[in-house]
């Protein structure tokens, strides 16, 4: 497996820090060991009603552009997807 950095950035005054949590537990519970060799995952508190999910850079979801948040299993599909690319 290619080097993942996965970053969560969500709104702290709006309440979103429970679902980052959530998430990152739940691709914790995904991936497992590989995030102390291959992944890192970084919770990034902002403003403004954000929600955003990062991987190496690369914006894979959006809270404004979906109008919702994120499931667990897109942003595992969205991880998958670059590391299909990355081979």
């Amino acid at each position: 497996m290619a080097k993942l950095n996965i970053r969560i950035t969500y709104c702290q005054p709006c309440g979103h820090q429970p679902h980052a949590i959530q998430l990152a537990n739940q691709l914790l519970g995904a991936y497992g060991l590989k995030f102390n060799r291959d992944m890192e995952l970084t919770l990034v508190p902002v403003d403004q009603g954000e929600f955003d999910v990062f991987v190496n850079g690369t914006k894979v979801f959006s809270r404004y552009d979906a109008g919702r948040m994120p499931t667990a299993e897109e942003i595992q599909r969205a991880i998958e997807q670059l590391l299909v690319q990355q081979t």
